[in-house]
């Protein structure tokens, strides 16, 4: 489980202007990096285990530093 990566998913969907209400929320995600809604609400909730590809994605999608996603890193941007 990571409550570091699921804080800072959410901080970017914050930015992105992603509404706060946790089904529209999971909804959103879960489309925008296309997994499973239960894949994505886990995520959101810091209950998922850590993924290498996921985090990657993830971190593609959002254009951060995968190491500042998982909290390896305070450098937000490559």
């Amino acid at each position: 489980m990571n409550r570091q990566l699921a804080d800072r998913v959410n901080k970017e969907l914050d930015e992105m202007g992603v509404p706060s209400r946790s089904e529209e929320r999971i909804e959103i995600f879960a489309k925008l990096i296309k997994i499973p809604r239960f894949k994505a609400e886990s995520l959101l909730n810091g209950s998922l285990p850590l993924d290498e590809k996921l985090v990657q994605l993830l971190a593609e999608e959002f254009e951060v530093n995968p190491e500042w996603l998982t909290g390896k890193s305070d450098k937000r941007k490559n």
